[in-house]
C-alpha cells in the first residue's frame, strides 16, 4: 500500500512556489497517495495529481479567524486520510502546516533568502521572524529551493545545518517543449537580435535597469529587440521609462502570456536582472530552451545555475564567464529615470548583452552548456531527491 503524504499550498496559479507544488503532486503520485490541499482553488492555473481538496477560504481582512479555519481544515484532512508526511509552500502554508500536526512529519519549503527579501520588504522582516521561529521548532524537516537560502537559514535564522536541506526547482524539459509549440507562430516574427526577460513587472525583477542598459545594447547592435513577458504594478513606469529613453520601438512589453515558452526558445538571450531570487523558474526553463543566459549574482539561485557552485558575490568586478552562463553584478535597487549616467552594474548588463548577440562563438558555447545544465535540475533526479527526504523522515 502507498504512503498518503499531503502538499499544502495557498493557491494554483501565479508564482513558482504554486508550480513547484503542482510538479511535486504529479511526479510524487507515482509513489504515494497524493493530497493537495490549496487554500482557495478558484482561478486555478496549475494541474496537481491525486486528490485536490479546495478549502475555498480566500483571503480577508479577518485574516487571524481565516487562518485558524484553515488549520482546522487541513487537521481533519489529515485525520481523515492518515496522513503520514505533509509538504507546505510558502509561509502561511508553512504555518497551517505545523499547527496541523496530527500523526504525520512536516516538511516547510522556504523560498527566498530571507535576510535580502527583507532588506526590499521591511514589514517581512518582524512577520517572517515571528512566524518562522514557529516553524523552526516545530517542522520535522525545512527544505531550502538553494544552496544561498539554507546558508541564510543556518547563519541568521540559527537552524541546526542537520534540519534543512537543499532541494532546487523541476525543469520538465518534455513538458517545455510541448508548451512551446503554442505559440510557434507569433514567436516566429521576433528579431533576429532578440532578447528576452520574463517576470511580473516589480521591484525585485530589476526590468528598469535592462531598459537602461538598451540604448547602450543598441549602439553596438541598432537591430537588437528587447522583449518583456509579464505584468505588474510598475508596467506604467517602464513603458514610460522606455519613451523617455527613446528606445520605445526596440521594446516589446508582451504582458501575461499563457505559453510564453516559444518565445523564450526563439531568442538569442535571456536575461535575469533581479535584485534578489529564490530559485529561478524562468532560468532554468530558458536553460531547457539552450537559450544563452545572462543572470545577476542575487541571492539566491543565479550562482547555483550558472555557475554550478560557490558563494554569491553580489557585486563583481567584471563579467563573469562562468561555466553554464554569464553573471554580472547586481543592480543597485533605487529607480533611476532616463537622464541618469548608467551605473558600473547596468553597463556590465549591457556588455554581457552585446557579447552574446555578436560572439557567435561564445553564444554557441553557452547554447550547449545551458541545456546540458538543464538536466540537472530534470524530474527524475529532483523527484530522486524528495522521495529520499520523506522515506527518510517516515521510516
Amino acid at each position: 500500500m502507498k504512503r498518503k503524504i499531503a502538499i499544502i499550498i495557498q493557491k494554483l496559479h501565479g508564482g513558482g512556489a504554486e508550480r513547484a507544488a503542482s510538479n511535486l503532486s504529479i511526479f510524487l503520485s507515482e509513489f504515494y497517495e497524493v493530497h493537495v490541499i490549496v487554500f482557495d482553488g478558484s482561478n486555478a492555473k496549475y494541474p496537481v495529481g491525486g486528490t485536490l481538496h479546495d478549502l475555498k477560504r480566500k483571503p480577508s481582512k479577518f485574516k487571524i479567524f481565516t487562518a485558524v479555519k484553515r488549520i482546522f481544515d487541513i487537521k481533519k484532512i489529515k485525520k481523515e486520510h492518515n496522513i503520514e508526511c505533509t509538504i507546505s509552500f510558502m509561509d502561511n502554508a508553512n504555518i497551517a502546516n505545523v499547527f496541523s500536526r496530527q500523526n504525520d512529519r512536516v516538511v516547510v519549503s522556504i523560498r527566498n533568502n530571507m535576510s535580502v527579501c527583507s532588506q526590499y520588504v521591511k514589514e517581512m522582516r518582524t512577520m517572517f521572524k515571528i512566524g518562522f521561529s514557529l516553524i523552526k521548532r516545530k517542522a520535522d524537516i525545512i527544505v531550502a529551493v538553494a544552496e544561498g537560502v539554507r546558508e541564510d537559514l543556518i547563519e541568521n535564522y540559527n537552524v541546526t545545518p542537520d534540519k534543512v536541506v537543499t532541494v532546487c526547482n523541476f525543469c520538465d524539459n518534455k513538458l517545455l517543449m510541448n508548451l512551446a509549440s503554442l505559440n510557434r507562430e507569433a514567436a516566429s516574427s521576433m528579431a533576429e537580435n532578440s532578447l528576452i526577460t520574463m517576470g511580473r513587472l516589480t521591484e525585485q525583477k530589476g526590468q528598469w535597469h535592462l531598459l537602461r542598459a538598451m540604448p547602450k545594447v543598441i549602439e553596438s547592435v541598432p537591430d537588437a529587440v528587447l522583449y518583456i513577458l509579464g505584468e505588474g504594478p510598475l508596467e506604467k513606469e517602464l513603458k514610460e521609462l522606455a519613451r523617455e529613453l527613446k528606445i520605445e520601438n526596440s521594446v516589446k512589453f508582451l504582458g501575461y502570456v499563457e505559453a510564453p515558452h516559444a518565445f523564450v526558445a526563439n531568442s538569442k538571450v535571456f536575461v535575469l536582472p533581479s535584485l534578489l531570487e529564490g530559485m529561478s523558474n524562468v532560468l532554468l526553463e530558458a536553460m531547457a530552451f539552450g537559450t544563452p543566459c545572462i543572470a545577476t549574482d542575487c541571492h539566491s539561485g543565479s550562482r547555483d545555475v550558472i555557475a554550478g557552485c560557490g558563494k554569491t558575490l553580489e557585486k563583481l568586478d567584471e563579467l563573469e564567464y562562468a561555466e553554464y552562463g554569464i553573471l554580472t553584478s547586481v543592480c543597485v535597487s533605487e529607480q533611476k529615470n532616463a537622464f541618469e549616467p548608467l551605473t558600473k552594474e547596468e553597463l556590465q548588463l549591457a556588455e554581457a548583452i552585446v557579447k552574446l548577440l555578436i560572439d557567435g562563438g561564445l553564444s554557441a558555447h553557452y547554447h550547449k552548456k545551458a541545456l546540458e545544465r538543464s538536466e540537472a535540475f530534470s524530474p527524475k533526479t529532483i523527484t530522486k531527491l524528495w522521495y529520499d527526504l520523506i522515506e527518510g523522515i517516515c521510516r
